[in-house]
Order: C-alpha cells, then structure tokens, then sequence
C-alpha cells in the first residue's frame, strides 16, 4: 500500500486539534480566576454600598441633634429660638417628612410635665391629662430621672427608656448646653466671690419618627440609590428588628432575606452611640442661629431607645457587627453572589467551550471539505482524462475509416458495409457518451427531469431492456425475467426511470460473468399503508471489492478493477442512478460478495392500483457504468 504525504493544511488542522485540550484546560482554569476576582470585586462593591446605605441614613439622624431643645431655651420658654433653629433644619434637611412629634419633658420643680411642639403656633404647648400611647410606656422612666434629678444621683439607665413600639422610633436627647451659664449680678463683688453662676435645668427632648415615612420614602430611596443599576446587578433588601428578625422594619419582596446567615451583607444600622455626652462646659452656650451640626454626625447628647446612651458615628466605619437597633441586610437576586457568580461562571464556560467546540468542528469541517474537494478534483481530472480518451478513440476509429472511404482504400461492398457498421457504432457510443454528460449536467442544475405521470414498471423495464440490447453487441445474453404484469404504478419521469433500468442492466452485462447472465426481478411490496414496486438487476460476475462499494454512487468514481481491466465508462452512471431515483422518492441499495455476482435493487413510491399507466417508449439511449 502506497503511503501520501499528509498535506500542509492536514498538518495544521491535526496541530491545532491537538492544541484544543490544553486551550480547553487553560480556558477552565481562567474563567475560575476570572469568577473568583468577580466574586470579590461583588462583594466589595455591595460592603460599600451598604455602609453607604447606612451612612446616609444615620446621618438623616445625626441631624435631628438640631432639634434638641438647649436648657437655656427651656428654663427661660423662649419658643422663638427654637422656632427659628426648627427652620433651619427643616431648610437643609432632604427629608423634614422623618419627623411625626417633637416632645419636651420638663418639669416646675415639683412634678413632671409634657409639652409638644406646634408646628404653626411655634411654641411647646403643655399637654394635659395622659400622655400620649407612644410616651407613656417611658413615663415611669422620665419620672426616675426626675428623682434621681432631685436626690442628685447619678442615674443608672441601663434598664430604661426601653422601645414601648419595639420599632425604635424614639429619641431621647438631654437639654443641651446644660448647666445654663446665669449672668453676673450687677453691682460691686467682693473680694473671693464668683462672678459667674449655673444652674443645671431638668429635660429631655423627644423626637419621635414616622415609621410610615421611613418604610414609604426614605428607605426605598435609599434603597433604590445604592443597590439599584439599570445596567447591573440587583438586589433584594431588608431593614428588621437587630433583637428580633422577624420584626421586620422593610423588606424591598417577600424574598428578602431576614436571616443574616442567608444575606450576602449585613451591618447595623441606627446604630447605638458610644457614652452619654453631658453636655458643653459652662460657657460655651452656642444659639446663634446658623449653628446646626447638619446632616453629618457631631458631639450629641442622644439616649438610645433601648439604652439610653449617646454618642457619635462619624470617623472610621464601625464594625459590621456592632450591636445596633437595626439591621440592614442585602442579598442578590440570585439568592446569593455565589450563585451569581456560579451562575455566570457556568454561562462563561459554555461560551467558551462552545466556541472551542465550533472551533475545533470547523477545522474538522475545513479538514474534510479540503480532502473532499482534493478527491472531486482529482475524479475530475480522472473523468477529464477519461472522457479525452473515451472520446479520441470513436473520433480516431471515425475519422479513420472516414479517411480510407474517401479516399477509395476500400472499394469491396463488405468491407464498405463492415466501415459504415464502424462509424455507426463508435458515433452511437460517443452520442451516448455526450447524452450522459448532458444528463448529469441538467442533474447538477435542477433541470434534469421531465414531466411526472403514471407508468408501467414492467413496460419501463422491457424498454429498458429493449433500448439496450442493440448496444451491448451480437453475443447472445442471458436474461432472466420475474415481472408481474399487475405491478402497480410508478409516478415518475418516463426517460429519467427508464436510463435507470438501462443502466443498471448495461452495468449486469459489462460486468458480469462470462456467462452474460442478468438477473432482472420486480416485486410489489407492501409496508402497512403504503405501497412500494421493488425492482432487482443481479449478475454473477466479479463483484464489487469492499473499499469500493462506499463510493460506487460518488460521481466520476470508477473502482480500481474497471481500471485495470479498462472498462470502458466515464464513472457518472450510478451516480445518476442514485440521484434519479432519490429525486423520485426512492432508494437504491447494493449487495455484492467477490466471486458471487452483485445485486442492485431499487424500491419506488407505487400508486394505488386504479390510475391507468401511461405507456414508455424505448426512444433514448442510456449508457452503462
């Protein structure tokens, strides 16, 4: 056996299939790399919009320090100082709507009392008989701090001032600027007296927060500032309870998380400040108006609802696990960043690997599409080759004894007639030879068949038969007959079927056995509904080898034994057997053992038994393989 050399582009399409495991393997190993920055880069971005979050809403809060009444504008009841620092933080406030009430708890040395502030009067007008349902859970508490006031004890607060709505919508703040600098007495002092007197004054501002507002606007907004993209990742949020998570406070839908084991972040939020600030030494009384702290965080004198303590959140971020009133917790819409990630992971891969996939498949295609059209060529060239010489040897045979009866070579009537026999034959075979050509040019363009009508299989195959007899010379061929007469019909193109038959049964005598013996069978068969006329050309002649029968139906194939042996043929007749027959419908298929002889058989679509056939006739020659 002959080894090839591989060519060039084989070579390079085996290294590049080589190459496509390691490329898979690194590709692998680099969208992993690439998921495992993405989950980090994720989940620093959603740390620090959460601590965002919670900075721009505790400082929403750390400006309600403003509000807190100065000891000095309680013991002296001037409203209109107040009034005029309530004015100003409403002004450089973005969300004035977060307070419901502003209470002040005060005393006249003898009892507690309450007062509210009247927005439209502008002053704290004294409530009389209960207090109201949200502050009178703390009043025992208020009336502890009075006592302890009074005896001069320091009061101890860690069971106090406790939620009563359990929502944390109370703020406690001490008077500020507490104790009040008096002014010096006017007239002479004397030597070792003090100039300057204070005096500490009993209260606490209260303000008291809408829960409605905080769930409807700014926690939305909050919400929609910071975990919100048009372009980006979503995320579900929930704002519940620090003590008690199923006390939810907000959630963005149902599947918010309430359980920080579930969130993909979580940090306190209305955090609970550092010690209680007692206040500014004497002297230091600051109301000039313009004076607010603003919306960032300063030296307050805020109790917690739950602890009363106070203190300051601005500086570096707390810990995110610092004990807080609430707490906000954020997850991807996904369930988790890991199975975000996991999730785009998987989708990188399958792009990657399906590119890989269309890689390799289209080198494998461009492998095969290049041995392929190396193959075509090269029948190509073997049927140019061929038909140059299947059609110089009748033109030679013609334009010889043409040449010798012109010019008067030959003069004796037989030989004249055995010349004139010559140029008919060899004209016949390259008429047939050119009608093959033709044929399967019309083929390859679509235009290679006829009108379709009923026909008669065994009057397809007798002119078959009958068209090819005068073609295969003077020696006697024995030809077995097995055609019922009440076959039913075919719908086909008449000419088209009948250079099937010829074919095949021109194929049977060429190369068959010495004995000329040719087998032809057509039998109706029956498949549940559907009817089929099965037809069946046999010889005993060589057979096909077995390397040859996938290609016998290859157009300009021709097998290595008819080369050899130099049978004539141009390679186009099973192939346009195969393809007449599929473009009726039907199917061809071989079977052929070395030694034994070869079977065709053809099974075509049959009619029902009623059309009336339409009659053939053997008018066309066909030409063997």
């Amino acid at each position: 056996m002959k080894l090839t050399r591989p060519s060039g582009l084989t070579l390079l399409a085996g290294a590049l299939l080589l190459l496509m495991p390691a490329l898979a393997v690194l590709q692998f190993r680099w969208v992993g790399q690439v998921s495992d920055a993405e989950h980090e880069r994720m989940q620093r971005n959603l740390d620090v919009a959460a601590t965002q979050f919670r900075r721009d809403f505790e400082g929403e809060l750390f400006g309600l320090q403003n509000l807190s009444v100065t000891a000095g504008t309680a013991r002296e009841q001037q409203w209109d100082r107040y009034a005029q620092r309530y004015e100003e933080w409403s002004n450089i406030t973005t969300h004035p709507g977060i307070v419901k009430n502003i209470y002040l708890v005060d005393s006249d040395g003898r009892q507690l009392g309450l007062r509210r502030w009247n927005t439209e009067e502008h002053v704290f007008e004294l409530e009389t008989g209960d207090w109201p349902a949200s502050l009178e859970p703390w009043h025992g508490d208020f009336q502890a701090e009075f006592v302890d006031f009074n005896e001069g004890t320091s009061p101890d607060r860690t069971a106090r001032f406790r939620d009563p709505d359990d929502q944390g919508s109370l703020l406690v703040y001490q008077l500020r600027f507490n104790p009040v600098v008096l002014p010096a007495p006017i007239g002479p002092t004397t030597p070792g007296s003090r100039p300057q007197r204070s005096v500490t004054v009993f209260g606490f501002t209260v303000v008291e927060l809408d829960m409605a507002y905080i769930r409807q606007q700014l926690l939305p907004e909050l919400a929609g500032r910071h975990f919100s993209h048009p372009s980006g990742d979503s995320y579900r949020i929930a704002v519940v309870d620090w003590d008690d998570p199923s006390k939810i406070i907000y959630r963005t839908d149902s599947d918010a998380p309430t359980d920080a084991a579930h969130a993909d972040s979580a940090t306190g939020l209305f955090a609970r400040f550092g010690t209680l600030r007692q206040g500014r030494p004497p002297g230091q009384n600051d109301e000039r108006p313009g004076a607010l702290t603003g919306g960032r965080p300063g030296p307050p004198g805020q109790l917690d609802a739950r602890t009363a303590v106070a203190g300051r959140a601005g500086g570096p971020d707390p810990a995110r696990n610092q004990p807080a009133r609430w707490r906000l917790m954020v997850q991807h819409q996904s369930g988790s960043l890991e199975a975000a990630v996991n999730g785009a992971r998987t989708r990188n891969l399958a792009l990657s690997f399906g590119v890989l996939l269309l890689l390799t498949f289209t080198i494998g295609l461009l492998t095969v599409t290049s041995r392929r059209a190396q193959q075509v060529a090269k029948q190509q060239m073997e049927f140019v080759a061929g038909v140059s010489h299947e059609l110089r040897t009748p033109v030679a045979v013609i334009k010889s004894a043409a040449e010798n009866l012109s010019q008067g070579v030959v003069g004796n009537p037989d030989r004249v007639k055995r010349y004139g026999k010559m140029i008919e034959t060899e004209a016949r075979r390259l008429g047939e030879m050119v009608e093959r050509v033709l044929q399967y040019a019309g083929i390859e363009s679509g235009l290679g068949y006829g009108a379709r009508s009923p026909l008669s299989p065994s009057e397809v195959i007798e002119s078959a038969v009958d068209s090819a007899l005068p073609l295969l010379g003077p020696d006697a061929i024995n030809i077995q007959r097995d055609i019922p007469e009440d076959l039913p019909a075919v719908v086909g193109d008449a000419a088209a079927l009948r250079s099937v038959v010829q074919n095949l049964f021109m194929n049977a005598v060429k190369y068959g056995g010495t004995d000329r013996w040719v087998g032809i069978k057509a039998e109706h068969a029956r498949d549940g509904r559907s009817h089929r006329v099965r037809i069946t050309v046999s010889d005993h002649g060589a057979g096909i080898p077995a390397n040859d029968l996938p290609h016998i139906f290859d157009p300009f194939y021709r097998g290595d034994d008819a080369m050899s042996r130099q049978i004539h043929g141009n390679g186009l007749g099973l192939s346009l057997v195969n393809r007449i027959v599929r473009a009726h419908g039907g199917t061809v298929s071989v079977r052929s053992r070395e030694h034994e002889g070869t079977t065709f058989t053809i099974t075509l679509p049959a009619e029902p038994m009623d059309p009336r056939p339409t009659a053939v006739h053997g008018d066309a020659p066909a030409a063997a393989h």
